[in-house]
């Protein structure tokens, strides 16, 4: 019906003569309803509603017929009597544009106020059509965009306690069509939104609360099913992903539309997901549970989701609480299963279709309504179960015990937590992928911004022996990753140092011996493992070129890293040779990647040693940085402007490029300068306005450079520059050409790159070996300390 919005055309194409005669003309054609006749009905109802919406905005006596007439009424009539799907289908859309379209809110009310509207709701359709089946919900949507606070009454019968629109809806959360249910959705939020006392509390008791029940079961079938395909490889997950993202959005605007059902979701959730697919599956690993990895990832969700509610942190405490109430743990290990109403494949029909009167009973209730209906003990015992699991009827629920374990009355009997210690046995695994994971969730975990939760998880300061021993055995746990052969992935190790380094800055941890002696035997090996390599001339030239790079990426700026491996933790691609992944995310390829990751792990535990050894105050001066002295130059940055150093020479010399990453910035004034420094390669032009100030056209580190005089022109410099990268597999190379004024600038530019190259590769190699050398050196000292206690016990 693309004809609703005709209106430009003019008045002359619209009379009320015009809409008289279309109205007559199908009260003639379905007289006799058959293949004849269907189409010219379809014509006349598509022509009747395109009539009165412009009658709506343009003439309110085309409206004053459709209500003298009761149009609406006559087209239900039709609808009824007629089994064709075209004829059905097009008045379902005219009601749905006619809804959509008026603007005079007298017509509007009119419309939703009549007694059609519920008897189109509650149609028995024959839903095993889709195409119906997408009008249908067309149509319930419509209606639902009209719902306010001032006309909320015309749909919900507090009298009967029904809200046929927003029952039926209901009944399509789950519908094979992703449109289906993200139009289902919406529906219920926009009705969510609506601030009603009563129609709040017809959302939080029986039978609404069977839509949290069902909508939390299917979520875990659908969990169930994404987390099958994706270990089998058989899907898209960045698309099986998202798809769980939308869920968790839809989730989160409900929270808060309509805080007050939010206790009822979060145990609906955690009763009917959470519990029984993650949860189920870290204690149990049974067939209807996740698997250990994708139990992992969608917690991380999960938690960074939903950090605003309640039911983050109740995730939290049931995942890492030390120790929980027996009862509690009763709910954990013998779930109470799906309702029998429950389908996880879609049907309009359900087990309380059968039993009407009870659910009207049941709503009645809720506003000290009289009303009769059969006992059923089928009915009563299920919606018993609901209530209580919900907590609607008693305390026996999980979100009270989370609650309680907040409190800390100490009233209760506890029990160690099975699930924090099987997620600790997990510490020691060598699958990479599930340490990430882990790793990941207790890193956000970490970040959590309820203090209390994290002081009852024992991740808050170390202020008892019980927290300072929970935490030692942590550290060592997380110790012992750095001595897994071969090494884990980059990404891996990161969290494994950002961890340890949380703890120990988290308050002034005392480290037990052992502990001690497992950091220790850690940067030994690792110091001993880059001896040997460097040793290597086929990675000496590497290290020396990439050590600075690495040292800021791994070392000084390892607090701000933020590995997030997201669809690809699920993805062979990460053991693989590819290009287009970050060498942070998967095992190196060739001799330069394998000796920039065996770097990049060794700055990063000589952070995690130093950080430690400072926090014992065993060796309170550590001077082995990376750099001898502070060159000004190095933090220069491309078209900005400085000052040049005092006494330093510029060259003049005109500049031309072919880049392939980097382009140079333009030289306004056609003459630049060549600087010489003893680290970079600089071109810069001195500014027109400010003489003492450069503006600086290239920079980079002399040793990516590579230069060669020009043969048949002795004044010109040929200049190579790698663009320096600690992940790219293919190095990468710009072209750059100096023109001087007398050509023994350019032999003298030449001679200064080449011999700065050779003096800075042996400074470097020398700065790394004094390194290891010095680090060498405490552990040896600390060994033989220790073996010297030994002796004299």
């Amino acid at each position: 019906m693309n004809k609703a919005n005709k209106k430009q055309n003019g008045s002359s194409d619209y009379t009320l003569e015009q809409y008289k005669q279309h109205y007559q003309e199908l009260l003639q054609y379905s007289n006799i309803i058959d293949n004849k006749s269907k189409q010219l009905i379809c014509e006349k109802v598509e022509l009747i509603c395109e009539f009165s919406i412009w009658g709506d905005q343009n003439n309110s006596d085309f409206f004053d017929y459709f209500f003298e007439e009761n149009i609406a009424d006559k087209l239900l009539k039709i609808m009824i009597r007629s089994s064709f799907k075209e004829i059905i289908i097009g008045i379902i859309q005219s009601f749905a544009i006619l809804l959509a379209n008026l603007t005079n809110k007298e017509n509007v009310n009119y419309l939703l106020s009549h007694p059609v509207i519920q008897d189109l709701i509650m149609y028995n359709y024959d839903f095993t059509d889709e195409e119906i089946v997408d009008y249908y919900i067309s149509l319930l949507k419509s209606l639902a965009l009209r719902i306010d606070e001032d006309n909320v009454q015309l749909f919900f019968n507090q009298r009967m306690s029904l809200f046929p629109l927003l029952w039926q809806a209901t009944k399509f959360y789950n519908h094979k069509e992703i449109m289906v249910r993200t139009a289902v959705r919406t529906i219920i939020l926009g009705i969510m939104k609506i601030q009603n006392p009563v129609l709040k509390k017809y959302l939080t008791r029986f039978p609404f609360i069977l839509f949290f029940v069902h909508f939390s079961c299917y979520l875990k079938h659908v969990w169930l099913e994404a987390n099958k395909e994706v270990l089998e490889g058989n899907v898209d997950v960045k698309e099986k992903m998202d798809d769980l993202v939308d869920v968790f959005y839809f989730l989160n605007d409900i929270y808060a539309f309509c805080p007050e059902i939010s206790h009822i979701l979060d145990n609906s959730l955690l009763t009917y997901t959470i519990i029984p697919a993650m949860l189920g599956g870290i204690l149990f690993q049974k067939k209807e549970t996740l698997s250990i990895s994708f139990t992992l990832h969608l917690t991380n969700h999960l938690i960074n989701n939903f950090n605003t509610t309640n039911l983050s942190k109740n995730i939290i405490l049931l995942l890492f609480s030390p120790s929980l109430q027996k009862k509690l743990c009763h709910l954990l290990e013998f779930n109470i299963g799906q309702p029998r109403s429950y389908l996880y494949s879609w049907s309009f029909r359900n087990f309380w279709d059968q039993h009407q009167d009870v659910l009207v009973s049941q709503a009645n209730q809720l506003f000290d309504i009289q009303s009769y209906a059969l006992k059923e003990e089928a009915c009563d015992k299920e919606i018993e179960t609901i209530n209580k699991a919900l907590g609607i009827t008693d305390n026996d629920h999980v979100l009270f015990y989370c609650k309680q374990l907040l409190l800390n009355n100490g009233q209760e009997e506890m029990s160690p937590n099975k699930i924090r210690t099987n997620l600790m046995i997990y510490l020691q695994t060598k699958d990479d992928n599930l340490l990430f994971l882990l790793l990941n969730l207790i890193k956000s975990v970490l970040l959590f911004k309820e203090k209390d939760i994290l002081r009852i998880c024992l991740f808050q300061e170390a202020n008892t022996n019980i927290i300072m021993k929970e935490r030692n055995q942590i550290i060592y746990q997380l110790l012992d990753i750095f001595l897994i052969d071969p090494s884990l992935r980059l990404c891996t190790i990161i969290l494994t140092c950002q961890i340890i380094i949380h703890f120990i800055n988290l308050d002034k941890l005392i480290l037990e011996r052992e502990t001690i002696n497992k950091l220790y035997e850690v940067y030994h090996y690792t110091i001993i493992k880059m001896n040997q390599m460097i040793k290597q001339n086929q990675y000496h030239e590497v290290i020396v070129s990439q050590y600075e790079i690495i040292y800021n990426k791994y070392n000084q700026n390892l607090k701000i890293l933020k590995p997030n491996l997201d669809y690809l933790a699920f993805s062979p691609i990460i053991d693989k040779h590819d290009a287009n992944v970050d060498l942070m995310y998967r095992q190196p390829v060739g001799l330069k990647e394998v000796a920039i990751k065996d770097l990049a792990i060794f700055f990063m535990i000589d952070l995690v040693f130093f950080q430690i050894i400072s926090q014992e105050k065993i060796n309170q001066n550590r001077n082995l940085q990376v750099l001898q002295k502070i060159n000004i130059t190095n933090s220069w940055i491309i078209g900005q402007n400085y000052e040049p150093p005092d006494g330093c020479q510029l060259l003049s010399c005109r500049i031309s490029a072919k880049t392939i990453k980097d382009k140079l910035q333009p030289c306004t004034s056609g003459e630049c300068f060549w600087m010489e420094d003893d680290e970079n390669f600089i071109i810069m032009e001195t500014q027109i306005v400010k003489k003492e100030w450069a503006h600086i056209i290239y920079h980079a580190k002399i040793k990516d450079v590579e230069v060669m005089i020009d043969r048949g022109e002795p004044r010109k410099l040929n200049v190579n520059i790698k663009i320096s990268s600690s992940n790219s597999i293919k190095e990468q190379y710009q072209d750059v050409q100096l023109l001087f004024d007398d050509c023994t600038y350019a032999q003298k530019t030449k001679k200064h790159i080449d011999d700065t190259r050779r003096s800075n590769s042996k400074k470097s190699s020398q700065i790394i070996e004094n390194r290891l050398t010095q680090g060498l050196q405490v552990c040896n000292e600390y060994f033989k300390s220790i073996k010297q206690q030994e002796q004299s016990q």
